[in-house]
C-alpha cells in the first residue's frame, strides 16, 4: 500500500487508514507515515514517528501521535511502533497524550547499538499476552504481539 509500515495479522484488516506527520523530515521531502487498520474488534496502529534530525524535535513527534489519535475511536487499541524515543524526555512527551486517551505503555523492545528503546507498544482496553521481537531486514526489530481484548473470554 505504500504506507511505510505494516500490520501482519490471522485476522484480515479492514478500514485501513493512512496518517501522515503534521511536519516533514529535514530537507521538507519526506512526511513519516502511520497506517491504522481495524482487526475484528480492535484498531491497530503500526507507527512510523517523526524523527526530525538532525535536531529531534519532541513538540513535531508529539504533533504526530495527537495527528494519529484524533483518527482513533474510542474502544480498544494497539498503537505500536518506531516513535524515534532519543531520549527519556522524548518517552516521557508521547506517553502523555497517549495516557491521557487511555493508553498504557506495554512493551519496548530494544534498538541495535542503542541504551534507549526507539520502539514501544501502548495498549489500550486490550492486553498483552505473549510478545517477542526479532531481527529483520529494517534496522529496526519487529515485534510479534499476542493480544487480548480486556473483559472478553
Amino acid at each position: 500500500m505504500g504506507y511505510g509500515t505494516a500490520i501482519g495479522s490471522k485476522f484480515e484488516p479492514c478500514d485501513i487508514k493512512k496518517v501522515q506527520s503534521p511536519y516533514s523530515e529535514f530537507g521538507g521531502f519526506i512526511r513519516k507515515k502511520s497506517i491504522i487498520a481495524t482487526v475484528k474488534s480492535v484498531q491497530v496502529v503500526s507507527f512510523h514517528g517523526y524523527n526530525g534530525q538532525p535536531f529531534k524535535s519532541k513538540e513535531k513527534l508529539v504533533a504526530h501521535v495527537e495527528a494519529v489519535l484524533a483518527v482513533l475511536s474510542p474502544g480498544p487499541a494497539l498503537f505500536a511502533g518506531d516513535f524515534n524515543t532519543w531520549s527519556r524526555e522524548h518517552l516521557l512527551a508521547v506517553k502523555r497524550p497517549l495516557e491521557e486517551v487511555g493508553f498504557s505503555l506495554a512493551y519496548s523492545w530494544p534498538y541495535p547499538g542503542r541504551d534507549h528503546a526507539l520502539d514501544h507498544a501502548f495498549t489500550r482496553g486490550v492486553k498483552i499476552i505473549e510478545s517477542r521481537h526479532y531481527s529483520c531486514e529494517s534496522d529496526h526489530r519487529g515485534a510479534i504481539l499476542e493480544l487480548e481484548v480486556e473483559g472478553v473470554m
